[in-house]
């Protein structure tokens, strides 16, 4: 028989010190989700002290605004999350996978003992946006013998300058309501901003617009969104909403009622001034 083969890739029961040493000084690292029947997306998170362990087998993970928001909208539809980190830098090669389920909370509702554990200048920025729980069930290592070796000189700061002279409350508002696949976003959370915008497909994204006030099915529309994301977001696991359960039919049923209201309301509004113009013409 022939000399024995290095093995290459490993799997482990938990996340051990090593592991959590070696993610915690990568530079970068990387997030990959899908939704379910549509895209896939892949992003890139920096520093590795971005990702905290908070548990032999959870991380969390503080996130910034960016000008999409892939990932919030997948973690909301099915959760599926894998997080990637590979050593670019001196030192012996490495990568290491976590696979898993993951949940988001808005920065504003995290835990702020969860939120020492991070670095000041993600959490006390104006693009600290959530916080991702990925509850891992794989963990495994692999050799990165193929990667490069690299010098980092320094992390970029444009972001953050683009942060601090913005109307973040607006930008996200704008931006992170809707996936470039049109599923509902982390923003969507916010039940201010959930209530009173839509969708508007704008240039290969989907932005969001304020609803008109007398748009009364779009209102309902949103409101039925707003209300299954969160009851998705309490259940703890992310997904769309269980029909079958009676909270899930009756927010249906409730829905739907505001949908039938608003048609009715609609109607008699542009009824309404159909008569007003009527009469207009007729004392004319």
């Amino acid at each position: 028989s022939g000399p024995a083969r290095a093995t290459m890739g490993k799997t482990h029961p938990s996340i051990t010190e090593k592991h959590a040493e070696f993610m915690k000084k990568m530079p970068v690292f990387f997030v990959a989700t899908a939704s379910t029947s549509q895209s896939v997306n892949v992003s890139p998170r920096s520093p590795g002290t971005s990702c905290v362990v908070t548990s032999p087998k959870s991380v969390a993970i503080a996130d910034l605004s960016g000008s999409g928001c892939e990932t919030a909208a997948h973690v909301l539809e099915n959760g599926r999350m894998t997080l990637l980190f590979v050593n670019i830098l001196d030192g012996p090669p490495m990568m290491i996978r976590l696979h898993g389920t993951a949940t988001i909370q808005l920065a504003k509702e995290v835990d702020p003992e969860l939120l020492g554990k991070f670095p000041e200048d993600l959490t006390k920025s104006k693009g600290f946006r959530c916080v991702y729980f990925l509850d891992v069930q794989r963990i495994s290592t692999s050799c990165g013998y193929s990667m490069p070796v690299m010098t980092l000189q320094s992390y970029r700061t444009i972001l953050e300058e683009h942060n601090n002279k913005t109307d973040m409350d607006a930008y996200r508002t704008l931006k992170n309501c809707f996936s470039i696949d049109g599923l509902p976003s982390y923003m969507l959370l916010d039940d201010k901003v959930a209530t009173s915008v839509g969708p508007k497909p704008d240039a290969g994204y989907i932005h969001s617009k304020t609803l008109h006030p007398l748009d009364v099915v779009g209102a309902a529309r949103a409101r039925r969104r707003a209300a299954e994301l969160r009851a998705s977001a309490a259940r703890g696991g992310p997904g769309t909403p269980h029909h079958g359960d009676s909270k899930s039919s009756t927010s249906w049923l409730a829905a739907v009622s505001y949908v039938v209201i608003g048609v009715a309301l609609t109607l008699a509004v542009q009824g309404a001034q159909a008569v007003l113009q009527d009469a207009a013409v007729d004392g004319a």
